[in-house]
């Protein structure tokens, strides 16, 4: 399936969208964007995003990131690329079960996880979405947080600018990578 190049049509844009494609197409399951501050690393995702509904692969996507300001502006921007996919944005809004894209923090996810709603189930289980985009993936996604990428059975895809690669915080390990190898 191709990709829409109106929401991200930069030549380093395409690249990475190339590759995450053969990543995945290689049989893994995550994939890490290193792009710079300004770059489109959004744009990127909602194209991916975008190609992957488009190919049946992503019904639901939870799109993560650790703070509120940043939560509203991807749902924003993917409000505005991708008009025909609902989305909430659990931080704010009550979940709706048939939003397409659900945006929250580590935090308010964290919760949903733990809480049990009525007749004992999760809110979310194991496979509730396909694909979880984790923004700014170099920060506080190791400690507590991590439990999320142990949680989900889902493709993950990570957005950062400025990945780690120290023995306790490794951006590439979290998404099956080798190091330094985005």
């Amino acid at each position: 399936v191709s990709f829409n190049k109106d929401i991200a049509g930069r030549y380093y844009q395409e690249e990475a969208i190339k590759r995450v494609s053969e990543t995945l197409d290689g049989k893994n399951r995550g994939a890490l964007l290193v792009m710079a501050t300004g770059s489109g690393k959004t744009r990127t995702a909602a194209a991916i995003v975008d190609m992957l509904a488009k190919a049946n692969w992503a019904k639901k996507i939870l799109f993560l990131a650790d703070r509120n300001a940043l939560v509203t502006q991807a749902k924003n921007n993917f409000n505005t690329y991708l008009p025909n996919l609902t989305a909430i944005d659990l931080t704010k809004e009550a979940e709706d079960v048939s939003s397409r894209i659900v945006f929250s923090t580590y935090p308010t996810m964290m919760h949903k996880i733990d809480s049990v709603k009525s007749r004992g189930h999760r809110y979310y289980g194991v496979g509730h979405f396909d694909v979880v985009i984790i923004d700014e993936a170099h920060r506080s996604v190791y400690m507590k947080y991590r439990a999320i990428f142990d949680y989900f059975d889902a493709i993950f895809i990570g957005l950062t600018a400025t990945p780690k690669a120290d023995t306790d915080k490794d951006t590439y390990e979290l998404f099956g990578l080798e190091s330094h190898n985005p």
